[in-house]
């Protein structure tokens, strides 16, 4: 091995070891930084408006826009998931006072149920062989769950620190993005090794799912999580606000979506004996929340993403499941900056091909 090739390693590793050691970091607060990138990336034609009217001067117009966007956003998302941690306190208690006894009243409780009792008493000749002990199981999963619950409540209570050293790093990161982004953005376009043409196209699908995502599939899912919250407040069962938030969360999923809440719960009030609550909320799941993303979905969209559905939901799901909330923005984008580079590819392979001919 020669000098200059033992150099370029050497360099090489260093550039690799610096690299780690950055993301080591910055690690920590990579969810900050990339909801200060989303609301800026989404904002930012409002702050062009504000310079132009400032008269190009860009501290002034950051300063003016990053407390107004807080006020407008942050804040009230922060007051929700200090409720939303409120009513998972709730629904602790009630699981753990379920634990507590080992489950047997809400068990006999649903087993004594007429219809569940003449269920289980047609089924009986079927499940008796296969010994399908239902406290045996059942518990153990409620008792899991009470402990997932209450572990994530403390967490959050124990972190209330940092929570808030985030929250305040994420507001000087967006007052910086409003100032500097678009010179970032020349600078980290400039060593892409990429044509103009190429490198807008990357931009623009970026600035394109961004906002297709956000505005017709984040909002959608906010609004059906809303009104599910509001159909379980209706009918009378525990953490309506929770329960909204986990809808909102499974709306990503396709064909199904929110079923999997509001159907369980009209199920356990009809089971309970609430018949016509039970049919209200199942008559409200199936009319509102599962249809509204038809109609208001178009009237949120204002760039098309020009994806598949099924490009989005596994980009937003696999998002969430790897990175937390914001994977269920940058998930889809990640598979859209894929594809536009595979298409980018596929096109020079294309013209290399045609050049030869």
């Amino acid at each position: 091995m020669d000098r200059s090739h033992f150099f370029a390693l050497a360099a090489f590793f260093f550039f690799v070891l610096i690299l780690y050691v950055v993301y080591a970091i910055v690690s920590p607060f990579l969810a900050p930084l990339g909801w200060a990138a989303v609301i800026g990336i989404l904002t930012f034609p409002l702050y062009r408006r504000l310079r132009r009217r400032v008269g190009g001067r860009e501290p002034l117009a950051a300063g003016i826009m990053t407390p107004a966007v807080v006020l407008m956003l942050v804040i009230p998302v922060t007051g929700l998931t200090f409720f939303l941690i409120h009513e998972a306190t709730l629904v602790y208690a009630f699981l753990e006072k379920t634990a507590a006894d080992g489950g047997q009243s809400l068990i006999q409780s649903v087993q004594s149920h007429p219809l569940i009792w003449q269920l289980l008493a047609h089924l009986e000749p079927y499940t008796g062989p296969l010994n399908l002990e239902i406290d045996a199981r059942v518990l153990p999963e409620v008792k899991e769950v009470a402990a997932t619950v209450l572990g994530y409540s403390k967490e959050i209570a124990k972190n209330f620190f940092l929570f808030t050293l985030k929250l305040i790093l994420m507001v000087i990161t967006l007052f910086f993005i409003y100032r500097d982004g678009e010179r970032i953005q020349r600078q980290f376009l400039a060593v892409i090794p990429l044509d103009a043409t190429h490198k807008e196209m990357l931009v623009e699908t970026v600035r394109r799912v961004l906002t297709a995502v956000m505005y017709g599939v984040f909002l959608t899912c906010l609004v059906q999580g809303a009104l599910g919250g509001i159909g379980f407040w209706a009918a009378g069962l525990p953490a309506p606000a929770l329960f909204g938030a986990i809808m909102a969360v499974s709306a990503l999923i396709p064909v199904v979506g929110t079923g999997l809440i509001w159907f369980p719960g009209a199920l356990y009030l009809i089971l309970d004996g609430e018949v016509a609550k039970g049919v209200g909320l199942l008559a409200w799941g199936l009319l509102a929340v599962s249809s509204i993303d038809n109609v208001i979905r178009p009237f949120f969209i204002s760039g098309k993403a020009q994806l598949p559905v099924l490009v989005i939901a596994i980009g937003g799901l696999g998002g969430l499941a790897a990175f937390g909330l914001l994977g269920a923005v940058v998930g889809p984008i990640v598979l859209a900056l894929f594809l536009a580079l595979f298409d980018i590819y596929r096109r020079e392979v294309e013209k290399g091909k045609g050049a030869e001919g």
